[in-house]
């Protein structure tokens, strides 16, 4: 699905010049409300040298293909609505597009992070008939654009300089793909350099026209757009994992199966300790990729060490019987998934209950919390 909106999002833009078609470029729809428009590169507007500046919406040309086989349709242009030099970006109305699409699926973009994965689709002036996608990844950030780099292939193939492959691609629109979302984070300005050396791209941020495009914004680095990603890229681990984590760490497994052991008879203490470990670790493995994406696991780690001091002394004792293990066992992790749920943010309190499982699984093998028999 993703995919199938990106693609059908994307535009080829031209203008026409002495009866000519020149400055070929690329643009992405975008919905707001009720209104249609068309995001590109200013200069693929007013040209590179500012040539056309005087351009008028008649003398601007965009078009769309249903599939790259099929011939251009043009959009009906219905206004400039305003163009920055200095951010290049300019937006043209137009007439709700005869595309069969959902352009409201597009949600738009921002507070991503370096490393991230992006794909960008677009005309290429070598290759003016047929757009295409390209994969690449943010490699840095500034205020008003990032920059991407290419990750699979290379503008320089065939021994043609980077920049001629390049050539029309401005304009492209900036996506990220997360648990089936796509998200609308920019446009390409320009490849870095002559021969697009090192295959840099600066992009414009989306967030430069939030006073116009204002409607489906989403911060990427929110705890619920977290948790999106984390299903869409959680590693089930398994028994062998399992077994060769506690081949390495004895001790933490030691001290929560003497605990299970208090908690439950010998046989279920085994196999809960198991069970308990491995969704230790399958936690732990969420929380060191979300740790890349955003300072929650970072903040909720600190807030961990404030309950840890606050409450230790109520919690490490003895206990009469393993029922009494069980509820002190159960109100440790009702307290603290309490204790996070502003932080974390979650309605559901499913991430909550599992963070606060995970942690206190952890404080039970470094024996941070103890009861005894």
């Amino acid at each position: 699905m993703p995919q199938t909106i990106l693609k059908q999002c994307c535009v080829r833009t031209h203008l026409k010049i002495n009866g000519e078609n020149v400055n070929q470029g690329s643009g992405v729809i975008v919905q707001n409300n009720n209104e249609f428009y068309v995001l590109t590169a200013e200069h693929c507007i007013h040209g590179p040298n500012l040539e056309y500046k005087e351009i008028t919406p008649e003398n601007i040309i965009i078009e769309y293909q249903n599939d790259y086989t099929s011939p251009f349709v043009k959009l009906k242009i219905l206004s400039i609505v305003e163009i920055d030099h200095n951010h290049d970006w300019a937006l043209i109305e137009i007439e709700k597009p005869n595309i069969i699409c959902d352009f409201l699926k597009v949600y738009r973009g921002d507070k991503f992070i370096e490393e991230e994965k992006i794909v960008f689709r677009g005309y290429q002036n070598v290759n003016v008939g047929e757009p295409r996608n390209f994969q690449a990844k943010v490699i840095e950030l500034a205020s008003n654009e990032f920059k991407i780099t290419l990750t699979d292939e290379s503008f320089e193939q065939g021994g043609e300089l980077g920049s001629i492959s390049a050539k029309g691609l401005s304009g492209s629109g900036v996506y990220i793909i997360r648990a089936n979302r796509l998200y609308l984070i920019g446009h390409v300005k320009s490849v870095l350099g002559e021969a697009a050396l090192n295959d840099d791209i600066k992009c414009c941020r989306l967030r430069n026209l939030d006073k116009l495009i204002n409607s489906h914004w989403v911060d990427l680095d929110d705890p619920s757009e977290l948790k999106l990603w984390e299903r869409a890229n959680e590693d089930k681990l398994t028994d062998e994992d399992v077994e060769k984590w506690v081949a390495c760490n004895d001790l933490y497994f030691n001290n929560i199966l003497r605990k299970c052991n208090v908690l439950y008879p010998e046989e279920k203490a085994r196999r809960v300790s198991r069970e308990r470990t491995l969704a230790f670790l399958e936690r732990e493995y969420q929380n060191n990729e979300i740790t890349s994406k955003s300072d929650l696991i970072t903040q909720y780690n600190a807030t961990s060490e404030v309950f840890e001091k606050s409450v230790k002394e109520d919690y490490s004792r003895n206990v009469a019987d393993s029922n009494e293990a069980k509820d002190l066992l159960i109100k440790l992790e009702s307290e603290f998934s309490e204790h996070i749920k502003d932080l974390i943010g979650d309605k559901t309190n499913i991430m909550n209950l599992n963070l606060a499982r995970h942690k206190v699984t952890w404080w039970l093998m470094n024996c941070s919390f103890d009861f005894k028999d």
